[in-house]
């Protein structure tokens, strides 16, 4: 999830956490109204500008983008989770008639991090919810407030016996939230790879390619584009069967992921054909770097490559780059599309760039 995201999410439950408090205060004026507690309305106040200055701090720390400088808190989850402990005291001593129902209140802060905290979390928090508590109580038992010490604390010991089951709960949730994720993670990256090769997809190299191709519009500098095929791979397929074609493109694959730049992708565009963005690269970086890797590959000793026409396995490539051949992805991919056509007439394993003169099979790569 992009960090603009994750702040939207954050300000939401913020203020939809500042709903619920808010909806406490309305509670504690009704019983104020009603003189079903012995507060006064100067401590409701004070608690209710409590709240909303307490909230509001909690909001623009998200708004200001400084929640990413909270290395102990990645999640902003304590911290506002904290202002809730700190609040709910507030309410406690203000309000010593509702404190039970202030501490229930507690079990529904929890279900905004549902799924992020686990049992030592949640325990850890909710002992210093129930520190709170018994300061709070403490302090409204001692200016004349209801309560009795052996009650409260008995009531504590409750509350953490079931914030310990809950504990267990939300470690359950945290975890399947972990696989779930893991899952999704897995099954995007599988629906952009190639299940043999582990190169990119023709849908990852499309997505790619687009994405360059709008940088250099908006941003200027240039990209590269090659198609690339093996040469004489049915003979392969034919003599020696589809295991052994399989083997030669994992092989291959590999050169290639090892050949690419860190900026660089590579992927199987389709059967034994491969796509390749070479990223701020121009027409001659481009050539330069394929004919390095058609001479890899012409050299390296794939099994059993004497039953090829040449006795090696050899690759044809075309390259064609932006802003020279377009700017568009159709464009571009039907220019570095012919140059391998034309490499491929040209006697195979060689690299023709769109717009320079075809070579013959084994040239070097060059504008001349």
């Amino acid at each position: 999830m992009e960090p603009r995201e994750r702040r939207r999410l954050r300000k939401r439950g913020i203020l939809l956490a500042t709903g619920g408090l808010s909806l406490g205060l309305v509670v504690g004026l009704f019983l104020l109204w009603l003189n079903m507690t012995a507060s006064s309305f100067e401590r409701w106040l004070a608690a209710a500008a409590l709240t909303f200055v307490v909230q509001a701090l909690l909001w623009l720390v998200p708004h200001l983008g400084w929640d990413e400088r909270l290395s102990w808190d990645p999640h902003y989850l304590y911290t506002p989770m904290l202002g809730a402990v700190l609040i709910l005291s507030v309410y406690v001593y203000a309000v010593p008639e509702a404190r039970l129902i202030v501490l229930m209140c507690w079990f529904v802060a929890l279900l905004f991090v549902v799924g992020l905290a686990g049992m030592f979390e949640v325990a850890g928090l909710s002992a210093a919810m129930a520190s709170g508590y018994v300061v709070g109580a403490g302090l409204g038992m001692a200016r004349g407030g209801p309560g009795a010490l052996a009650f409260e604390v008995m009531v504590t010991v409750v509350f953490l016996v079931v914030s310990l089951f809950s504990g267990v709960v939300f470690e359950r949730l945290k975890r399947e939230r972990r696989e779930m994720e893991a899952l999704r993670n897995r099954l995007a990256e599988l629906a952009l790879t190639d299940p043999l090769t582990s190169l990119a997809n023709r849908r990852q190299f499309e997505n790619s390619l687009r994405g360059e191709l709008a940088r250099v519009q908006r941003h200027g500098g240039e990209c590269s584009v090659v198609m690339m095929d093996v040469d004489h791979f049915k003979n392969y397929n034919d003599l020696l069967g589809h295991p052994a074609g399989d083997a030669v493109l994992k092989e291959l694959a590999g050169l290639i992921r090892g050949h690419l730049r860190s900026g660089d992708l590579g992927s199987r565009y389709g059967g034994e054909e491969f796509g390749l963005i070479l990223t701020n690269s121009s027409r001659e970086d481009a050539a330069q770097a394929m004919e390095r890797l058609r001479r890899l590959i012409e050299s390296h000793p794939f099994p059993r490559r004497e039953v090829q026409p040449a006795g090696r396995v050899t690759v044809s490539a075309g390259v064609a780059s932006a802003p020279e051949d377009g700017v568009d992805y159709e464009t571009l991919v039907q220019r570095a599309d012919t140059a391998l056509y034309l490499a491929k007439s040209a006697g195979r394993n060689n690299v023709q760039v769109a717009g320079w003169p075809t070579r013959s099979s084994g040239a070097s790569a060059g504008p001349f």
